[in-house]
């Protein structure tokens, strides 16, 4: 059951998800939002993306030393960590691709 504790933290994402997407009339005129910037956003799932590593690399660590026998929790936290890293990868590809396509624009 550990691993469907990790699940539980989706309905976070998605809100976080549905506030980056959200653009209300303020954001539209060029005014400023009090809400989180596109850096926030960045920087909170950087640090998701290490938490998790550092849970996956401990958990690893104790399977090792013999300290930990779920294998089961210990896998599940491999591929939770494996897909926040490649989610990362793609999105820095997606930014990279964005940057690319505004510095060819000729004005």
């Amino acid at each position: 059951m550990d691993g469907l504790s990790s699940v539980s933290g989706l309905p976070n994402y998605q809100k976080a998800l549905e506030n980056v997407t959200d653009l209300n009339k303020s954001s539209v005129l060029g005014t400023q939002n009090s809400g989180k910037q596109f850096g926030d956003y960045l920087t909170d799932a950087v640090s998701s993306l290490n938490n998790n590593m550092k849970v996956m690399d401990k958990g690893t660590t104790d399977m090792i030393r013999g300290d930990q026998s779920d294998l089961g929790s210990i896998m599940t936290k491999m591929t939770e960590t494996q897909l926040s890293l490649q989610t990362a990868v793609q999105v820095r590809n997606k930014c990279l691709d964005a940057y690319n396509d505004l510095k060819n624009m000729q004005f």
